[in-house]
């Protein structure tokens, strides 16, 4: 491996280029080349991105404990050299990671660490933070104060680093209008993120899930019949997700939540034959318990339900 400026560069090219292709652990492994060369070339600006970048890709790659290592690196970076843009962004992914990984003080902590940080760094960059802070409230369940910080978070919304992408804002809104059952919302939504030009992979699936959302909505609101049902999309996030089964991000149960709700039995149980589900991951032990509720209701001839959504009190306006 060559230790100049060039081959830095042809490293980060190629690592840009297997992420934009969904290859991220060959990204990863082409950052922390990068890191290598940069750290020998005296570097410290170079260095610190190339974590960022190392982090990102291995958080996508599922190996969120080397991810933390990685971008903890970077956002503990303190030398002038270093683009503090590069450094937020690390600070931004270390507290996304931690909402998943973390007890809910820590990342708690986290948020509060950042607004500080960014007082005296760069007050503009507020949406990334903004989108945490809805983050952090949807997981507790306050669905409102969610939907108020993204919305925000999508009107401070720059395209310039450091930043997270259109998609991934406007996919937030539209899970947290669907938790609070504004139909409408959803849909205006999900047209805006379909109307992006999404490059990436993982924009396109965000897509895909929303358009699920957004038929499950309308159904449990009776604008349209279950016949409508996005099967194909179902079966395709389904077959995305088998074959990359470490980096479930929701898609799957999305999915197999859709077929469920479409009456399509026979593929929701090929592909938990093919994938089975495990009970110890809370999200998967609460599908299998709404699957074999809905089952135990189509054996007594009643209607199955979407336990995610209330038919209830559905917000029409």
């Amino acid at each position: 491996m060559r230790f100049d400026r060039q081959a830095l560069l042809q490293l980060r090219t190629q690592a840009r280029q297997a992420r934009a292709e969904g290859h991220f652990p060959h990204a990863a492994r082409l950052e922390q080349q990068a890191v290598e060369i940069a750290g020998a070339l005296g570097l410290i600006g170079e260095r610190t991105r190339a974590l960022l970048w190392q982090g990102y890709s291995l958080h996508h790659a599922g190996e969120d404990d080397l991810a933390l290592a990685a971008l903890l690196r970077a956002a503990n970076e303190r030398a002038a050299t270093a683009d503090p843009a590069d450094v937020f962004g690390a600070l931004i992914a270390v507290i996304h990671i931690s909402l998943d990984h973390k007890p809910t003080a820590f990342s708690r902590a986290l948020l509060d660490q950042g607004r500080r940080y960014l007082a005296d760094l760069n007050p503009s960059w507020t949406a990334p933070l903004d989108y945490l802070e809805g983050e952090w409230a949807y997981r507790q369940g306050d669905f409102a104060t969610a939907e108020d910080w993204h919305s925000r978070a999508w009107a401070a919304w720059r395209d310039q680093h450091p930043r997270l992408t259109a998609a991934t804002h406007l996919w937030a809104l539209c899970r947290v209008a669907f938790r609070r059952r504004d139909v409408k919302a959803l849909i205006s939504w999900t047209q805006r993120l379909s109307a992006l030009e999404l490059t990436q992979p993982l924009e396109r699936q965000l897509a895909q899930r929303a358009a699920l959302l957004c038929w499950r909505a309308q159904r449990n609101a009776a604008w349209v019949s279950p016949n409508t049902a996005p099967v194909e999309t179902a079966l395709a996030l389904l077959q995305q997700s088998a074959l990359k089964p470490h980096r479930d991000n929701g898609a799957r149960t999305e999915a197999l939540r859709a077929l469920a709700l479409a009456g399509c039995w026979d593929r929701v149980d090929a592909a938990l034959r093919q994938q089975p589900l495990s009970t110890a991951d809370p999200e998967s032990a609460h599908l299998l318990a709404s699957l074999a509720s809905n089952r135990t209701q189509l054996a007594r001839g009643l209607p199955i339900v979407d336990d995610e959504f209330d038919v209830v009190n559905l917000n029409y306006t």
